[in-house]
């Protein structure tokens, strides 16, 4: 199987299951509903385990489910293999 085709497959694959995911649990876990009277509307992220990313927005720490972030890892890795496939196609055509 080519580079192209994995590429193409890891898109697939991590866009099914961060949104199968997303849906299904929702995209963030034990966000804090704090009060916040002067925003600041800069996002950080925290920290990152096997249970989550955590972010934190200014007043409030959301953890954001890993399911979700490591679809969009995965789709990500597959946009760079697939444009690594299609150099690669480019080139042999020359």
């Amino acid at each position: 199987m080519g580079v192209l085709r994995v590429g193409m497959l890891c898109f697939g694959v991590g866009l099914f299951v961060a949104s199968v995911a997303g849906v299904a649990f929702g995209v963030s876990f034990g966000c804090t509903e704090a009060f916040c009277e002067n925003p600041q509307p800069t996002v950080a992220v925290t920290g990152v385990s096997l249970s989550g990313v955590a972010v934190f927005d200014g007043c409030n720490t959301c953890r954001l489910n890993p399911a979700v972030v490591g679809g969009i890892g995965l789709s990500v890795v597959g946009v760079l293999l697939g444009g690594v496939g299609v150099a690669g196609e480019f080139r042999t055509e020359e």
